[in-house]
């Protein structure tokens, strides 16, 4: 095969199986065991294929002593390239990695408001991204694991929303990448690797951070519900939104009393408080739909 054919071969079989684990998701607790299955169900193809340097579902071995581990990134939509350093893999990394993944867990973070949850997800994304794992591919790996993660905690986490583009793809790279050589730099062996990172600086300048940006791409999922499914299908999925529904049912009749005989008025009334019921559900709130609202009470 020629490098080309290697690479979209390598895509075409990662694809296939990432689309799997969306239909039939890892069963674990979120741990090593949960990620390292994760890896080892996307890249479980490849070693057969002759990508013998491909070990599916087993950790990167450790970095020799005194060694850093940087990857030089090339973005699509900008001149350059930048420096980005990820852990040494070494026992103090695996620690590190057991403590993080602690925090991974969905009783703890389902009913958070959505930028609460949205902070907690960006930290460990980072702190995942800067301990690399793998050898390779942990990228689709991460993104998986922290898709099903929000997933089981009640949010829908809309990854690819990055990929339609080279902007997209370029502001989540250096999101990522910031937040990793922040978390990087006190781990660092060498000077070489230090004036690396200090060089890069300037080319992550002036994108959004990590946070701010999943900002954009996290919604709970009884937001999606209430916005893209019928009354009676969000209900049977998410039984809490007979308050958002009661409320819908209290402005028809509120309107519809205040301007009889005006179903332009009551349908513009109506659709204002459905836009301001989904700003409130895509903040995570449940129950208190009149909060901020001055068009009157509905109850």
């Amino acid at each position: 095969m020629t490098p080309v054919e290697r690479e979209q071969l390598e895509a075409d079989c990662t694809f296939r199986r990432v689309v799997e684990l969306e239909l039939y998701p890892v069963r674990g607790n979120f741990d090593a065991a949960h990620l390292k299955e994760v890896n080892r169900r996307i890249f479980q193809d490849l070693p057969a294929l002759g990508f013998h340097d491909v070990r599916p579902g087993q950790f990167r071995a450790p970095v020799p002593a005194g060694r850093d581990w940087l990857k030089n990134r090339v973005l699509g939509n900008r001149e350059g390239s930048y420096f980005v350093a990820y852990s040494a893999m070494d026992t103090a990394a695996q620690d590190r990695l057991e403590k993080v993944l602690a925090r991974a867990n969905p009783s703890q973070l389902q009913g958070l408001k959505t930028a609460t949850f949205t902070e907690r997800l960006a930290e460990l994304y980072a702190e995942l991204d800067y301990i690399h794992p793998f050898s390779d591919g942990n990228s689709r790996t991460l993104r998986t694991f922290t898709r099903q993660l929000a997933m089981e905690s009640g949010y829908e986490l809309a990854w690819e929303r990055f990929s339609g583009s080279p902007d997209g793809r370029d502001c989540l790279y250096v999101a990522r990448d910031s937040s990793v050589n922040t978390l990087a730099k006190p781990f660092l062996q060498s000077e070489f690797a230090m004036r690396k990172l200090i060089s890069t600086q300037g080319h992550l300048a002036g994108y959004r951070a990590l946070p701010d940006l999943l900002r954009d791409v996290i919604q709970p999922g009884r937001a999606v519900a209430f916005e893209q499914l019928q009354e009676a299908d969000a209900l049977a999925e998410h039984p809490e939104l007979a308050v958002a529904y009661k409320t819908m049912q209290a402005a028809a009749a509120y309107f519809e009393s205040k301007m009889p005989g005006m179903p332009k008025e009551q349908n513009a009334g109506l659709l204002a408080v459905r836009q301001h019921i989904q700003a409130m559900l895509n903040a995570g709130e449940t129950r208190d739909f009149q909060q901020g609202r001055e068009a009157g009470n509905f109850e």
